[in-house]
């Protein structure tokens, strides 16, 4: 698929996640799950290097696994050496306007941090694997162990049609959960039952 093709099967994978983070009022894990976006893109860098094919070893399990782990050592560092601190230190002010923050800092941990980022390195490889197999050319997900290509439906990486209606479909739960989990929702239903309570001429 094309950049707007795999946007949209990020946001279509995203949205329960941060419906639930939000609801939950955990809003930093809503915000730490979109870094999906950023390592998502990351296989079709292999064109930039010599020696390296597009879709070769860089769309395979063996590399989102990779990137997992190394996802989940940057999260267990983070939640060490600077989510915990940082927790630690507002604490010890006594402004009860950081108490929020404390909180769901303090939520942050190293182990938390580790999960989240193995979830999110992990996943955002398999989703553009993903994005690619359902496209005619597909990939070869299990080298080095297996050079079985696996492709499903067959569609045409630069089709218009689909590029467009999966980043449709990402880009309208994305907005669901914003109207459904977020202040804005409550605003907008605010002002529905407001202009709902005017009287007709």
């Amino acid at each position: 698929m094309y950049r707007n093709g795999h946007v949209g099967i990020v946001l279509l994978f995203l949205s329960p996640f941060l419906y639930t983070f939000l609801r939950a009022g955990r809003p930093f894990l809503a915000l730490l799950s979109l870094g999906v976006l950023v390592i998502e893109p990351l296989p079709n860098r292999d064109q930039r290097f010599d020696g390296f094919r597009n879709r070769g070893t860089s769309h395979t399990f063996f590399t989102a696994a990779l990137v997992g782990w190394l996802c989940a050592g940057g999260g267990w560092v983070l939640g060490t050496y600077v989510t915990a601190p940082i927790a630690d230190w507002l604490s010890t002010t006594g402004i009860n306007a950081f108490t929020w923050i404390v909180v769901r800092f303090s939520a942050l941990d190293a182990p938390t941090l580790s999960a989240v980022g193995w979830c999110v390195g992990s996943s955002g490889i398999v989703l553009h694997l993903l994005g690619d197999i359902i496209t005619g050319p597909g990939v070869q997900p299990l080298l080095p162990f297996s050079k079985r290509r696996v492709s499903f439906v067959g569609l045409h990486p630069d089709s218009r049609l689909a590029n467009g209606l999966l980043f449709g479909l990402g880009a309208g739960a994305i907005l669901l959960v914003a109207l459904l989990a977020t202040p804005l929702g409550s605003v907008l239903q605010t002002g529905l039952t407001l202009l709902s309570d005017i009287p007709t001429p």
